[in-house]
């Protein structure tokens, strides 16, 4: 059966590599900095899996989340070539069904909440922030808030309206403004401990953030 990336999943990590000149790969990455060899990590909307593969180089016990069966085939693919160190469990369902509350010291959700529109996309945050334990992170990686004024903040907006008016064409991605993605991670019961911005020119266009649960 097709699923809402059958036409572009076996693409989707060049994509954005291409598309972000190689940084949405290293937000993605970013605060994996902060885990330790042992440390439970749950990776929503994993797609082809570059922080889950990393997080278990590092020594984590991985679990693997996404919806789309195009998705878990690209990433199994990318298990059997790179081979890490520690087995990934990957599951094919949707992320409301991992229940497993206060269970993960880490959360990941890199360019998963994008895909959502304004009220599921509350949902979702809020729903992931569940399955961090106390003193553990939620780390979203996503496109940077733009600023209100000025060309920096246009060029922001562009950037993100190319990205979602091509994914809303050839997935089920919903057509939606940048939510507001610290502010998500704070409603969901973390208090943001870190942000890293990824700029191309010196404009701000991606942004990996770091909440702990409390």
């Amino acid at each position: 059966m097709k699923d809402g990336y059958w036409l572009v999943g076996f693409q989707y990590e060049l994509t954005g590599n291409l598309y972000s000149l190689g940084r949405i790969p290293k937000c993605k990455s970013a605060m994996l900095k902060h885990l330790k060899p042992g440390d439970r990590v749950l990776v929503a909307g994993v797609g082809h899996g570059t922080e889950a593969i990393e997080a278990s180089k590092l020594g984590a016990k991985v679990t693997a989340v996404d919806l789309s069966e195009t998705m878990i085939s690209q990433f199994r693919k990318r298990i059997a070539k790179e081979n890490p160190p520690n087995e990934i469990r990957v599951i094919n369902d949707d992320i409301f069904n991992i229940r497993e509350t206060g269970q993960y010291d880490m959360v990941i959700s890199s360019f998963f909440l994008n895909v959502f529109s304004e009220t599921r996309v509350v949902e979702v945050a809020n729903h992931l922030g569940t399955l961090v334990k106390p003193g553990g992170y939620f780390v979203v990686g996503e496109f940077v808030l733009p600023e209100k004024t000025g060309w920096r903040g246009i060029v922001q907006r562009l950037n993100w309206y190319f990205a979602i008016s091509f994914y809303s064409l050839t997935t089920e991605a919903v057509f939606h403004p940048v939510w507001n993605y610290a502010g998500l991670v704070e409603g969901s019961g973390c208090k943001i401990q870190e942000i890293e911005y990824f700029t191309i020119c010196g404009v701000k266009l991606y942004w990996s953030i770091l909440g702990e649960k409390t």
